[in-house]
């Protein structure tokens, strides 16, 4: 599985790996297998986070030492404990935060929400 790197991104992927965070790298690799099986995207790599970029960057991907931050938008208002963090920014438009930990976070529910977020119709 090879995923194209966006002509935007200002970083190589390895950058978010160095260090102690290059434990997270087998979790992130399984992440993005598990989601290119279903959507169609590019890396867009920047300085402090990996984008999940079609037209516009719909997911945002922060590489911690212990965990995953793994933030998506939608036009939905969804609810789930798993949210650590919910913002509000435009009228119809939320981004929501949750943590990747282990495998068993990346799930149908996970995948669901990536796919139903509303930018991917």
């Amino acid at each position: 599985m090879t995923i194209k790197i966006n002509k935007q991104s200002t970083y190589p992927l390895d950058y978010h790996f160095r260090g102690k965070r290059a434990e997270m790298k087998p979790l992130f690799d399984e992440l993005i297998t598990k989601l290119s099986k279903e959507l169609d995207f590019e890396y867009k790599i920047g300085k402090a986070y990996i984008g999940l970029i079609r037209t516009l960057v719909f997911v945002a991907i922060r590489i911690q030492t212990e965990k995953i931050i793994f933030e998506f938008t939608s036009r939905q208002e969804l609810k789930s404990p798993r949210f650590i963090k919910i913002k509000h920014f435009q009228r119809q438009r939320w981004a929501y935060f949750l943590d990747i930990k282990e495998s068993k976070d990346i799930d149908k529910k996970l995948i669901g929400w990536v796919k139903e977020s509303g930018d991917l119709g």
